[in-house]
C-alpha cells in the first residue's frame, strides 16, 4: 500500500487502518528519540542525523527545538533550507506540508491538514482525509499560529501569536485574529523601521537590507 498517495489524495480513508498505524508508529518512535536528545554537542549531531533520516525533506541549517510532535514523526514535512523550529511545535502531517526558506516558526504553533467528514457516523468509525499545507519563505509563524488545512501563506508575510489561519495568505502581509485578518501589508518603509518608530541601524541596513537588493 502506496500509504503517502493515499494520505494526500484528498480522498475518505480508514486513519486507523492497521499497516498505516504501523507506519506510523515506527516514525513518531524517531521522533521521540530525537526529543531525547541532549544540547550536548553529540546530541545536536545525532539531532540533525535523524532529521535527515524521518524528514520528508531535509533542507541544511534546520534547527528545531524539541519536544516537536507530528502524527507522521514528520515524515510527511519538507522543510527547506535555514528554518528554526521553535519548541513545541506540533505537525499533523497525515498530508504533505511544505516550509519554505529561512522561515521562521514559534513556539506551540500548530500545522494541520487533517480533516474529517461532518457525518456523525463517519467520523465514528474514524475516517479522514487530509488536504496539504504550504509555508513559503521567509515566513514567521508567531507563538501558539494555528495554520489550517488546505492553507497556503505566501513569501515574506508574518502570522501573528495566536492566530487562526483559516484561508490562504497572500506574500507580504501581516495576518492576526481568529479567525486571522488581514492587518497590514509589508511594504519598504519596514526596511527603515521595526518596532513602530525606532529607526534600524544603518550598519544593519547596510548588512542585510542593501546587501539583498
Amino acid at each position: 500500500m502506496d500509504y503517502h498517495k493515499l494520505l494526500n489524495s484528498g480522498e475518505l480513508y480508514d486513519s486507523v487502518d492497521a499497516g498505516l498505524i504501523e507506519q506510523q508508529h515506527k516514525w513518531v518512535q524517531r521522533l521521540n528519540e530525537f526529543n531525547a536528545t541532549s544540547d550536548t554537542p553529540d546530541g545536536l549531531e545525532e539531532r540533525t542525523r535523524i532529521l535527515k533520516e524521518i524528514t520528508g525533506t531535509y533542507g541544511e541549517e534546520l534547527f528545531i527545538i524539541p519536544p516537536i510532535s507530528a502524527n507522521n514523526g514528520l515524515r510527511n514535512v519538507h522543510f527547506g533550507k535555514n528554518i528554526v523550529v521553535n519548541f513545541n511545535a506540533n505537525f499533523v502531517d497525515d498530508g504533505d506540508i511544505f516550509i519554505g526558506d529561512d522561515t521562521m516558526i514559534g513556539p506551540n504553533v500548530s500545522v494541520i491538514t487533517a480533516l474529517h467528514p461532518v457525518s456523525p457516523r463517519l467520523r465514528a468509525a474514524k475516517i479522514q482525509y487530509n488536504k496539504p499545507v504550504r509555508i513559503g519563505r521567509n515566513v514567521w509563524l508567531g507563538a501558539g499560529a494555528i495554520i489550517l488545512p488546505g492553507v497556503t501563506v505566501g513569501d515574506n508575510s508574518i502570522v501573528g501569536a495566536g492566530s487562526v489561519v483559516t484561508r490562504d495568505v497572500e506574500e507580504n502581509t501581516i495576518v492576526v485574529g481568529n479567525p486571522a485578518h488581514v492587518l497590514r501589508k509589508i511594504t519598504p518603509m519596514d526596511d527603515c523601521y521595526y518596532d513602530h518608530d525606532k529607526k534600524i541601524p544603518q550598519a544593519m541596513i547596510d548588512k542585510y537590507i542593501v546587501k539583498k537588493k
